[in-house]
């Protein structure tokens, strides 16, 4: 994937598959526990795996590039960690929780679901930042 957005660009690659996470993080979650099998839970495995793997291939060189060189080092790191963070570190307990609200044993998608928007949203906005600084170059 990081091939794949050599060519064709990050934003397009970074756009694509955050949506593709919006729209099938739920469906994917609710069909696996809707009649649960070895051959369902691979599926939807690779599935989140492929979609991490394409997003990440994009992503680390997006966040690279959008960095001054000055404090790539730093920024990446903090961003990338942080992101880490919020996200990784709070979803097992988010997810116990929508599952204990909710009832729903596919509720997680809605989590995830909500990591891929924030992840849209912050690469709309970035990419317009990015356009602004080469703009004014």
């Amino acid at each position: 994937m990081g091939a794949l957005s050599d060519k064709t660009g990050r934003r397009p690659l970074l756009f694509a598959v955050t949506f593709l996470a919006l729209l099938t993080a739920y469906p994917a979650l609710s069909w696996l526990v809707s009649t649960p099998s070895f051959s369902r839970l691979l599926a939807v495995e690779l599935w989140f795996s492929f979609l991490f793997g394409s997003y990440n291939g994009a992503m680390v060189v997006f966040l690279t590039e959008i960095m001054p060189p000055e404090i790539r080092t730093a920024g990446f790191s903090l961003a990338f960690s942080s992101a880490t963070a919020i996200f990784g570190g709070f979803t097992p307990a988010i997810c116990t929780y929508l599952i204990h609200a909710t009832g729903n044993p596919a509720s997680p998608g809605f989590w995830l679901s909500f990591a891929a928007a924030c992840s849209l949203i912050a690469a709309i906005v970035l990419s317009r930042s990015r356009a602004l600084l080469q703009s004014r170059v």
